[in-house]
């Protein structure tokens, strides 16, 4: 079973202002977890998430829209008498979204934790969501369990902003994380804002120092992809496709790589040897995702 742990919400993306009341008939489901979770049952692969919605409508819609798509949706803690986070989301003229997030989580917060995992297993998890103080000690919880198993955990920091490290709490669960992480991947962009300005290279240098043995994959938008375990490093070109959106565009890469992981019944220690091809696989989700309106490989893309 692969789980990932995060946030789901609804994405409104629009061109003009839209009020609460017409937040369902302009959204779709969203939450990079959420995409990574939809691409990857779309992709047959046995997949949960792990997340929190409100009772309302917005939070039926997405749970039913998960079912529908093939997703466990046993792991989703739906909060009575709240409603479900949403993320107002423009394009610039790059497909870029640019997200105002609007959320409604309860002061007490609880997960719904598998009873247990098992070495085959992959843990998927990442996002602000993830350093949140609020939820915190409940994904540490998972974290813990998880790496307890055997589960090889997959990290994805999706950190756009410096600010959103300003926090010292914040930044050390960072660290935290990338330290129990198998796998790490994000965007040059994300790591940017985590190590300061550098070549890919120096960040997968950087990383390393932190986790001299996870794999690295560091995503590079239209320059394509890089992996890299020890001293081997590969990089591939993006695939040359019509851009329709890049929202869930790493989301995708990260179900990729996990899709050829499961199908090839990989272990931890077959990866480094499986890198290109764990890479092609990224890179070959997520174009399939900027290529269309959706923030998931489309159906019968797998």
């Amino acid at each position: 079973m692969v789980y990932t742990l995060g946030e789901m919400l609804l994405d409104v993306l629009t061109e003009k202002e839209v009020q609460p009341e017409e937040y369902l008939a302009f959204g779709h489901p969203g939450g990079a977890m959420l995409n990574a979770a939809v691409s990857l049952a779309r992709a047959g692969i046995k997949t949960a998430l792990v997340s929190e919605a409100g009772d309302d409508a917005m939070g039926d819609f997405l749970v039913r829209f998960l079912k529908n798509n093939g997703v466990t949706t046993k792991f989703i803690r739906q909060y009575p008498g709240h409603p479900t986070s949403v993320a107002l989301a423009r394009l610039d003229e790059r497909k870029k979204p640019a997200y105002t997030f609007k959320k409604y989580y309860p002061a007490e917060r609880n997960l719904l934790l598998p009873e247990r995992f098992k070495p085959d297993d992959i843990l998927l998890f990442g996002s602000l969501y993830a350093l949140d103080p609020a939820i915190r000690p409940e994904i540490e919880k998972i974290l813990w369990a998880a790496q307890k198993a055997g589960t090889r955990i997959m990290y994805d920091p999706n950190i756009r902003m410096a600010e959103q490290l300003s926090d010292k709490t914040r930044r050390q669960a960072l660290f935290e994380n990338l330290k129990m992480a198998d796998i790490i991947k994000g965007s040059d962009e994300d790591f940017g804002v985590i190590f300061g300005e550098q070549t890919p290279e120096s960040y997968v240098a950087s990383l390393q120092q932190i986790n001299p043995e996870a794999v690295v994959f560091v995503t590079l938008g239209e320059r394509g992809a890089l992996a890299a375990h020890g001293n081997r490093l590969i990089q591939k070109p993006a695939r040359k496709i019509k851009v329709v959106s890049t929202i869930g565009a790493g989301d995708g890469f990260n179900a990729g790589v996990i899709a050829r992981m499961v199908q090839e019944k990989l272990k931890s220690e077959d990866i480094p040897d499986q890198l290109e091809a764990c890479l092609d696989n990224g890179i070959a989700f997520s174009a399939a995702v900027c290529g269309s309106k959706d923030n998931y490989i489309p159906q019968n893309n797998g």
